[in-house]
């Protein structure tokens, strides 16, 4: 690995907004997470970017890819990691406006219905303010998607075995490095990868198949840190 080499293609990568913006103006942010697996050849760095896309209306899980085993690095596409409850709708139909109530609500994950029915005090653990009676259209979509990731955590990424599913080119990496917490570039503000701990970090323990090399920095992947600075 030369590792120089890596940072400078991030960086290039972060130039073009072909690494991941945490405060994309078309996906409200709600979680991130990143995984970096290695074998004795290869290695991959996998950013998963769970938000509501305002252009698709529905929420998204944003794959990024970067490593030796992978011909075109950066975005890949999207998973979806929730749908709305045909039995209780999130959006109208024909308008595609929301409708959630923030009293009861429900959402589809992996064929199996979920329903919650969460209190004002339980929003406020998840750091939401619920303002007003409840009713259709009182709970944001990015509102409803930050309460489950508070509610389910990890669970709403890819297992390991179905985010390696994506790239075929990859098989038999092992799981070195996952987190959810760690210093991520403003991208949108022009910093670059190269600038940050983390990153160079997370370069050099692959390079040394040490993960204890690997420091998160400072960590700023909490969405409440992004809404404050948009």
């Amino acid at each position: 690995m030369n590792n120089d080499q890596i940072l400078r293609d991030l960086d290039k990568h972060a130039s073009e907004f072909n690494l991941p913006v945490l405060d994309n103006a078309y996906v409200e942010f709600a979680a991130a997470r990143l995984s970096a697996f290695r074998d004795s050849q290869a290695w991959l760095i996998v950013f998963e970017i769970l938000g509501f896309s305002t252009k698709e209306v529905e929420f998204v899980d944003d794959l990024y890819a970067y490593g030796s085993c992978v011909s075109s690095e950066g975005f890949i596409g999207a998973e979806v990691p929730v749908i709305p409850d045909s039995e209780q709708p999130i959006f109208d139909a024909n308008t595609r406006e929301c409708l959630a109530d923030w009293s009861q609500w429900s959402i589809v994950k992996d064929g199996d219905r979920l329903s919650f029915s969460p209190t004002i005090e339980e929003y406020g653990e998840a750091g939401i303010a619920i303002q007003g009676p409840p009713g259709p259209g009182t709970l944001r979509e990015i509102e409803l998607l930050r309460f489950l990731v508070h509610r389910l955590g990890e669970h709403l990424f890819l297992d390991d075995e179905a985010l390696l599913g994506h790239f075929p080119t990859c098989k038999g990496l092992v799981k070195f490095v996952q987190t959810t917490r760690w210093q991520h570039p403003d991208v949108a503000d022009d910093e670059k990868p190269s600038e940050k701990i983390s990153m160079r970090s997370l370069i050099e323990a692959l390079a040394k198949n040490d993960s204890s090399i690997f420091e998160p920095g400072r960590s700023n992947t909490d969405w409440k840190f992004w809404e404050q600075t948009t």
